[in-house]
């Protein structure tokens, strides 16, 4: 608030100046006034855009943070690099049913393209991230895509910000890293109940492949992953972390503290038919 005390404050001189000039007649009071409200309104607009270049700083544009996320996301799973293409990201994700992805925005002038490789290309998928999954499904549809009425959410936190949930008795946590990879695998006995991995690129923590084996859901395990993955990234060096979350999984990390970005939905080329089970099953956020 101290910044909006000082505006104030000259506009309030220069009119106090201006008054004592039209009291005495004096051309330089008058001078002076005009001098204090132009140096008032420049730094006001000085003030102001280094405001918005610390906001801009602070909370990326979206396409920013789709790519972000894409390569860490890539590299969690052992994919290559992402290659940035008009409007987004391509991925070389070499599954059955989804060799090829492409994740973009909904920015209109470069997704029609997309929208056409995607169709044109055997066992590929588009992810679009948007603020309006019921303006773009249809766009999807009506190009020959095959989408359903799920959808996903791009999801982000301050790392430091992350609430900590303890591993219930009885289980036992390993982590592993391999590079940037850390993988958490909680066990019961020598059974694994719960697992996930968080890939670290700079200072990006991207968390991919958060499951919890249905006999053990239900008791904080989820949780208890999030938190020792994001214990490993912040070790080392991440601050910020991204995942893309299911809608089963979505109010877990809002309950640790994540926020949604935008939504994600995701579409296919006709054939070969990958069910929507195996989709989920690939991506479990």
């Amino acid at each position: 608030m101290e910044a909006p005390g000082r505006i104030w404050f000259g506009y309030i001189a220069a009119v106090g100046i201006a008054v004592i000039g039209l009291i005495t007649l004096d051309p330089l009071a008058f001078g002076l006034a005009v001098a204090v409200l132009v140096a008032t309104v420049l730094g006001e607009r000085y003030r102001g855009r280094q405001i918005a270049l610390a906001a801009a700083a602070q909370d990326p544009d979206l396409p920013e943070l789709v790519a972000r996320w894409a390569r860490g996301w890539a590299y969690a799973r052992g994919c290559p690099r992402p290659a940035t293409v008009p409007g987004g990201v391509r991925v070389e994700v070499g599954q059955p049913g989804r060799q090829v992805e492409w994740v973009a925005t909904d920015a209109a002038d470069t997704l029609a393209g997309l929208v056409d490789s995607a169709r044109a290309t055997p066992e590929a998928w588009l992810s679009v991230v948007t603020e309006s999954p019921a303006g773009v499904r249809p766009w999807l549809v009506e190009a020959g895509l095959v989408t359903d009425d799920r959808e996903e959410a791009l999801m982000s936190i301050d790392l430091a910000d992350h609430a900590s949930r303890e591993l219930p008795e009885g289980y036992r946590a390993e982590v592993e890293r391999d590079g940037g990879v850390i993988t958490v695998t909680v066990r019961a006995g020598e059974a694994a109940a719960a697992d996930g991995t968080i890939a670290v690129i700079g200072t990006d923590a991207v968390a991919d492949r958060i499951r919890t084996d249905p006999d053990h859901r239900r008791r904080g395990l989820g949780g208890a992953v999030m938190s020792l993955l994001v214990a490993a990234a912040r070790e080392a060096g991440a601050g910020h972390g991204l995942l893309v979350a299911s809608e089963m999984g979505e109010p877990l990390y809002a309950g640790l503290g994540w926020h949604a970005e935008a939504r994600l939905v995701t579409a296919r080329s006709p054939a070969p038919d990958t069910s929507v089970e195996s989709r989920r099953g690939q991506r479990e956020l």
